[in-house]
């Protein structure tokens, strides 16, 4: 099994905790485009958070327990 997108998020403050909020639940998540919204701090520039296959739906129902205005 590979990696799936879990969101698309708006800057990297959002992905970094939920990201945090993942692995503390026991599931591994990365970021994409982490470094470069670090790096060039543009408005707009969006971040992708990505986790295992196996994992989707656990991962999914955290997402919008946590984060319910995202609208995922």
């Amino acid at each position: 099994m590979g990696t799936v997108r879990l969101a698309i998020l708006d800057n990297i403050m959002q992905a970094q905790m939920l990201c945090d909020l993942l692995e503390n639940e026991g599931i591994a998540a990365t970021q994409k485009n982490g470094a470069m919204a670090t790096v060039l701090n543009t408005p707009g520039f969006q971040v992708e958070v990505e986790v295992d296959e196996a994992d989707y739906a656990q991962a999914l129902q955290c997402l919008r327990q946590a984060f319910p205005y995202l609208g995922y």
